[in-house]
């Protein structure tokens, strides 16, 4: 890994030092990675990650739907009120 040192600006600063806090990220360092990953190349796609394709998500779905329609049919799925 290639160590370069960078100004920010203190907002951004203050910005990434929350974060941090927060738990979301380990340290600064990894923050500041995760941030130009994304800036640059754009976040992973969610299907390359699960190893899916979207027609299988969309087939998956359509299932699910048909489940939901069919025990809402029988009366075992009462509303969200």
């Amino acid at each position: 890994m290639a160590r370069h040192h960078v100004l920010i600006s203190e907002p951004v600063s203050q910005m990434i030092a929350a974060q941090v806090a927060s738990g979301r990220y380990k340290n600064f360092s990894a923050a500041i990675q995760e941030a130009a990953w994304n800036y640059f190349f754009g976040p992973a796609s969610p299907f390359d990650e699960y190893r899916v394709t979207p027609d299988q998500v969309e087939k998956s779905a359509k299932k699910d739907l048909a489940e939901i329609r069919k025990a809402r049919k029988e009366g075992k799925l009462g509303s969200w009120k």
